[in-house]
């Protein structure tokens, strides 16, 4: 019979991390995407082949190439993005709250980022909805 999900163990055995390593990933939306079936979690054998996959890398210099961003693209932090918008830190940073409100984000490899237009915009779609 032929395997199409592996459980957490199996997953975390095959890449020689703990589960609680890749239940951390989850929450903090890394690592490849996952099945939720009432507590039981699974990770189909594309997705983890997949994302094995756009984890290879032919040298250092390859990968940092990669990760520059544009200095054009003005990117900020959580707590940058806060700041200039004038609201709290958590609406940005807790990955629950944000996606409930839709924030529009950015995941630079383990970072997480923000367009400052993106956000001004999201802001001004929210309180023309509201007022309606």
């Amino acid at each position: 019979m032929k395997k199409y999900v592996l459980s957490e163990n199996e997953l975390a055995k095959r890449w020689g991390v703990s589960p609680k390593t890749l239940q951390r990933w989850r929450n903090e939306g890394r690592g490849p995407r996952y099945l939720k079936l009432s507590k039981r979690v699974t990770y189909p054998l594309v997705e983890v082949t997949s994302f094995e996959h756009n984890a290879l890398y032919e040298s250092t210099s390859e990968r940092a190439q990669q990760c520059e961003s544009p200095p054009s693209s003005n990117l900020l932090t959580a707590a940058e993005v806060a700041a200039a918008m004038g609201m709290p830190v958590y609406l940005f940073s807790n990955k629950k709250v944000r996606d409930a409100a839709g924030v529009p984000c950015l995941h630079i490899n383990a970072s997480l980022r923000f367009k400052l237009h993106d956000v001004m915009a999201w802001a001004q779609r929210c309180s023309t909805e509201s007022e309606r």
